[in-house]
C-alpha cells in the first residue's frame, strides 16, 4: 500500500461488520491511509443473524485484530464451544453432535467412516461415529480442555470455537478502535454524490461532507449507498426472537438446537447468561415491513440470500449489505471473517479496481454457495433429491451440488468436496451420518485390515477418548478457574 493511490477509505456502518472491517484495516494498512468510520446512528439488532457460535478459525482471526483469548474471555461473556448438539431434528427426529475436530485417522489409506460402515451389521455397538471423536465425547459430558500438544493424548484432536453474542463481540472490538487513528463521524447518510458510477462523497445528517477513494458499505443494506441487494441463493424471510436471562453456571460445551430448517430454537450458555434464540421462516411476506421494524422482544426479520456482485466500482458491500445466511450453522460469522480477509488481500492500490472486484466477487460467490449447500443438507435427503423448482440459477446450482454430495455418500460413502469449501470432510461426515444417510457400500480396501485387529483398534480409540473425557473438568469449572488464573497473572504484571 506504500505506492497506493487509495489514501482515503470510508467504512459506513458501525455494527459488527463495520467495527470488524475497521479494525482489520487499521491493523493491516500503513498509517498514511486515512480511515473514516461512519456511525450511521442505526440500531444493530440484525447483527443477531450472525449467530451465537463460531468456527475454529475465530481464535486466529481475532488475534489478527489484536484481540487475545484472554481479552475475549475477561472482557466479554464469551465462552468456549465444541460445536452444536442437534436434538430431535426434523420429521425424522434425528439427534447428533456436530463438533469441531481434527481429521479422523486414515487407516491403511482408507477414510475412517468406511471401517464403521464395514462392521455396522456384525458389530452395531461399535459403528456409531460419536465415540471416536474426542470433541463429541467431551461435549457429551459437558467438559472442556484446550487441545493437548502431546501427540499421544486424544486431546490433540480436539478443536474449539466460541459461544458468543454479536453485541458483546462488537463492543470488545469497538474498544480496540480507540487505540488507532480512526476518524469517526456520527450521522445518517442523507445524499450520495456519484460520477461515472463511482461514489465521490457522502453528505451526513450532521452536515459533514465525507469524500473518499474506496467505500465499504456495512450498513446492513438499508441506507441506499448502492442499489438494493439482489438476492441469489435461498430467498427466505426469517424472524429471530431472542430471550436472554441471567445464569451463573455454564451447562454444557455445545449449544443445543431443536426443530427443523423452517423453525428452530437454540440454547446457548454464555459465561453469565443463557441465550434462547428462536428462528422461524415467515411465509406471509405482506407482514414483512411491519415485522422488520420490531425489536428483539417481538422479533427481528431479515431476508436471506446474497449479492452476485458485492463489489461494484469503488464500493464494496460487506456483511449483511452483501449476504445473509441463517445462523443454523457457524457460517454467518465464519463467512464474515472470510470476507474481511479477502478484502485485505485484494485491497485496491489504484482507482481502477476491476481486477480486484472481479476476483473478490468470484470467491465471495463460491463461499456463499458452499455455505448454503451445507445449510440445505439439514433437510431430509428425499426432500433434497426430489426438489425440481428453484427461485434462481444460484439456488439450482446449490441443490445440484448437494444432490451430488448426498448420492455419492449414500452410494459408496464418498465425501465429495469442492474447491475451497468452508466446511471440511469431518463436518460433512457428521451431518450425513447424523441425518441417517448410511452408505450402501464401503471402500473395498477397508477389507484389507483383519477384522479382529480392526475391532481392537476401534475399541482402543473409544477407550482412550472415554478415559480422557472422564479426567477433564466441566466447562464451567474450567473457564472459571482459567479466568481467575489469568486475572491473577495480570495483577502481578500490573503491580511490577
Amino acid at each position: 500500500m506504500n505506492n497506493s493511490n487509495i489514501k482515503n477509505i470510508i467504512i459506513c456502518g458501525n455494527g459488527l461488520a463495520g467495527v470488524i472491517t475497521t479494525a482489520a484495516l487499521a491493523k493491516a494498512l500503513p498509517k498514511e491511509t486515512k480511515l473514516t468510520l461512519i456511525d450511521t446512528l442505526c440500531t444493530h439488532e440484525k447483527d443477531i443473524f450472525y449467530g451465537n457460535v463460531t468456527s475454529t478459525s475465530t481464535y486466529a482471526f481475532l488475534l489478527s485484530l489484536g484481540i487475545t483469548e484472554i481479552e475475549l474471555l475477561t472482557q466479554s461473556n464469551t465462552s468456549f464451544s465444541l460445536g452444536t448438539h442437534y436434538l430431535d431434528w426434523g420429521e425424522e427426529k434425528n439427534s447428533w453432535y456436530q463438533c469441531h475436530h481434527q481429521p479422523l485417522p486414515l487407516i491403511q489409506g482408507v477414510m475412517f467412516h468406511h471401517y464403521l460402515n464395514r462392521i455396522t451389521a456384525k458389530f452395531p455397538e461399535q459403528s456409531a461415529i460419536g465415540p471416536y471423536i474426542m470433541s463429541v465425547c467431551a461435549a457429551n459430558k459437558g467438559v472442556f480442555a484446550h487441545p493437548s500438544k502431546d501427540p499421544k493424548n486424544p486431546l490433540k484432536n480436539i478443536e474449539y470455537g466460541y459461544h458468543f453474542h454479536p453485541a458483546e463481540l462488537r463492543k470488545i472490538i469497538g474498544r480496540k478502535l480507540d487505540n488507532w487513528d480512526i476518524n469517526i463521524e456520527k450521522g445518517s447518510i442523507k445524499s450520495i454524490e456519484k460520477s461515472n458510477g463511482e461514489i465521490k462523497s457522502l453528505t451526513l445528517s450532521n452536515g459533514a461532507n465525507i469524500s473518499g477513494d474506496f467505500f465499504i458499505d456495512c450498513t446492513q443494506g438499508n441506507l441506499g449507498i448502492y442499489d438494493k441487494r439482489i438476492n441469489f441463493g435461498h430467498n427466505r424471510t426469517l424472524k429471530a426472537v431472542e430471550n436472554i436471562s441471567p445464569h451463573n453456571e455454564i451447562i454444557g460445551s455445545c449449544r443445543k438446537v431443536h426443530g427443523n430448517i423452517e423453525k428452530w430454537k437454540s440454547q446457548t450458555f454464555l459465561q453469565d447468561k443463557l441465550q434462547i434464540l428462536n428462528i422461524s421462516e415467515i411465509s406471509n411476506k405482506k407482514d414483512n415491513d411491519t415485522e422488520s421494524r420490531t425489536h428483539h422482544s417481538t422479533g427481528v426479520t431479515i431476508t436471506t440470500g446474497f449479492s452476485e456482485n458485492p463489489w461494484i466500482n469503488n464500493c464494496l458491500r460487506l456483511g449483511h449489505s452483501a449476504a445473509v445466511l441463517s445462523p443454523l450453522t457457524p457460517a454467518p460469522i465464519m463467512l464474515l471473517q472470510n470476507d474481511v480477509k479477502r478484502m485485505l488481500e485484494l485491497i485496491p492500490i489504484s482507482h481502477d479496481m476491476k481486477i480486484e472486484a472481479k476476483e473478490y466477487n468470484r470467491r465471495f460467490t463460491e463461499d456463499y454457495i458452499h455455505a448454503s449447500t451445507f445449510e440445505s443438507a439439514f433437510q431430509p435427503a428425499q426432500t433434497i433429491i426430489k426438489k425440481e423448482s428453484y427461485e434462481n440459477k444460484i439456488e439450482e446450482l446449490i441443490y445440484d451440488k448437494l444432490k451430488n454430495k448426498i448420492m455419492q455418500f449414500k452410494s459408496r460413502g464418498i465425501v465429495l468436496q469442492y474447491d475451497l469449501e468452508p466446511f471440511n470432510n469431518e463436518d460433512w461426515i457428521q451431518i450425513h451420518l447424523g441425518m441417517k444417510r448410511i452408505p450402501k457400500r464401503y471402500d473395498a480396501l477397508a477389507d484389507r485390515l483383519d477384522e479382529t485387529q480392526l475391532i481392537e483398534t476401534l475399541k482402543n480409540i473409544k477407550k482412550n477418548n472415554f478415559i480422557i473425557s472422564e479426567k477433564i473438568p466441566p466447562l464451567n469449572k474450567y473457564i472459571t478457574g482459567l479466568i481467575k488464573y489469568l486475572r491473577k497473572q495480570n495483577d502481578k504484571v500490573q503491580s511490577k
